[in-house]
């Protein structure tokens, strides 16, 4: 059987809601995160929890920066707030001290009792994952982002940011976001699920000096909603033996659900209603105490199709 390998590492972000937490609100961190992390086809590559504490509603995001430093949780985190639903956008904050890349000091306004300076930034919701995961690898400096906006001529912490940082990238094309995030890693049998070549021409398809290269049958890659592509292999596997391979996701492919769970009634939406029970239906409003986790958790292709449900969970146990 053909098993989609997900992700070991997956970068987790919290977030925290200075209003009391609408549907709406969690209903657009949930498709936002759901189109932009690749969910769709249950390999998600950032999850974010969502915690509504009523101490932090009316708060600024230098109060909520404090507040979070003094309880030891100094990372980077995400803001919602009430223009979240009407701008699609969510704020995100940067760890207390973090520097800037090519930033003098005269860059920066300060205003008295802010020290140090805090330094945030407003994104469109879908875009929020792969942007988070670029800065946090140090793939793409946030830098870049903030001068393209000009918001470092010079960076003014209170600046409503009005153009919000955005990629442009439509993530409801699933063809576009798989070019983001990459193919799918295969696990599949050799001699059953696998096909070989040593053809120079095909193998070069994988790696330039490839020799050796492996791909999934048709049925195979049919079964398992990808599609066929070479792949370099250090040597060929025998029969009953594991293959890694990479292959991309079939958009296309029936088994993968064409949007967000509470918009269609394909097997996934079944999937969860028989597993969860009526509490974790898409129309129940969340209570205010309640943290809602976006669980876009990772599990094997042949457990489930997607993973998008509300968590939820005691809100106080954060503050004790």
């Amino acid at each position: 059987m053909v098993v989609i390998d997900h992700r070991v590492f997956v970068d987790a972000l919290e977030a925290y809601s200075t209003a009391p937490l609408t549907l709406e609100m969690n209903r657009t961190v949930q498709h936002g995160f759901y189109n932009g992390t690749y969910a769709r086809f249950g390999d998600p590559q950032v999850t974010v929890t969502i915690h509504d504490r009523p101490e932090f509603h009316g708060k600024s995001h230098y109060d909520l920066r404090n507040l979070l430093d003094s309880e030891g949780m100094k990372d980077d985190f995400i803001v919602v707030d009430e223009t979240t639903p009407d701008l699609d956008a969510l704020w995100y904050v940067l760890p207390t001290g973090y520097m800037i890349d090519g930033v003098k000091p005269g860059d920066v306004v300060h205003y008295p009792g802010e020290d140090p300076t805090l330094w945030h930034v407003h994104i469109q919701t879908a875009d929020v994952p792969l942007k988070v995961f670029a800065w946090r690898e140090g793939c793409h400096p946030i830098s870049q982002e903030l001068a393209q906006y000009d918001y470092l001529n010079p960076y003014d912490p209170h600046d409503p940011q009005d153009r919000l940082i955005k990629s442009n990238i439509d993530w409801t094309n699933p063809e576009i976001a798989g070019s983001a995030w990459g193919p799918a890693d295969v696990v599949a049998i050799s001699g059953t699920e696998v096909e070989w070549s040593t053809d120079k021409a095909l193998c070069q398809q994988a790696l330039p000096t490839a020799t050796i290269c492996a791909r999934l049958t048709v049925e195979a890659a049919t079964r398992s909603g990808v599609l066929q592509a070479w792949s370099y292999q250090g040597r060929i596997i025998p029969p009953g033996g594991e293959v890694f391979l990479n292959a991309p996701y079939d958009t296309k492919s029936p088994i993968w659900p064409t949007g967000y769970p509470d918009e269609h009634t394909s097997r996934i939406g079944s999937y969860f209603k028989d597993r969860f029970g009526p509490r974790f239906r898409p129309e129940a409003r969340p209570s205010r105490k309640d943290v809602l986790r976006l669980s876009l958790a990772r599990q094997r292709a042949h457990q489930c199709l997607s993973h998008s449900v509300c968590k939820r969970v005691d809100s106080n146990r954060s503050s004790q």
